[in-house]
């Protein structure tokens, strides 16, 4: 089962936090939605043979499933302006429909929190680890980009995921969690 989530839209530090939270007794997950159907991940990690988490740029379009999912949560937020930004200088397309991360119940961050607050994203994600403020320092020096040819490599996966935005485009009626 999936213990913790780090829910964010792209260029908002979820790449670097997958690396920060894989530790000797933790794997984080990176974007698993280009691979696996968001309900085949408790069966993915309990494969594993770690403590799982995921850091997901995609996953924040099914609220429902993660509020009623047990795994402890931090969601992430850049302004939508700043992530655009971001995508242009690597080239990549930009977001006009950013998804309502307030719907998520959960930690809710500024994404910068990763790196100039990150003892409190961290003790709630993995209460029983103890934070390491030396590594921490360590990673904060690091630029850590996904693969730039990373995408859905099973396009059966692709069809039924864009299915089932397009069947809620509002992504359902929830209260703002926030």
């Amino acid at each position: 089962m999936l213990e913790f989530m780090i829910i964010g839209m792209p260029r908002s530090g979820t790449t670097w936090a997958a690396n920060w939270l894989t530790t000797d007794k933790t794997i984080c997950l990176h974007d698993p939605l280009w691979t696996h159907h968001y309900t085949e991940w408790d069966n993915l990690a309990d494969k594993i043979g770690k403590r799982v988490g995921i850091s997901c740029t995609g996953i924040g379009f099914w609220p429902h499933w993660l509020n009623d999912h047990p795994a402890r949560k931090v969601i992430v937020h850049r302004p939508v302006d700043e992530i655009n930004m971001s995508l242009r200088r690597i080239n990549k397309e930009c977001w006009d429909t950013p998804m309502n991360l307030g719907y998520i119940k959960g930690r809710h961050v500024d994404w910068q929190d990763l790196f100039n607050d990150p003892e409190p994203i961290w003790n709630h994600l993995l209460p029983d680890i103890p934070f390491n403020q030396q590594r921490h320092k360590l990673l904060r020096q690091m630029k850590i980009e996904p693969v730039s040819s990373v995408g859905f490599e099973n396009i059966d996966l692709y069809k039924q995921l864009m299915s089932e935005i397009d069947a809620h485009p509002t992504r359902g009626v929830l209260e703002s969690a926030s």
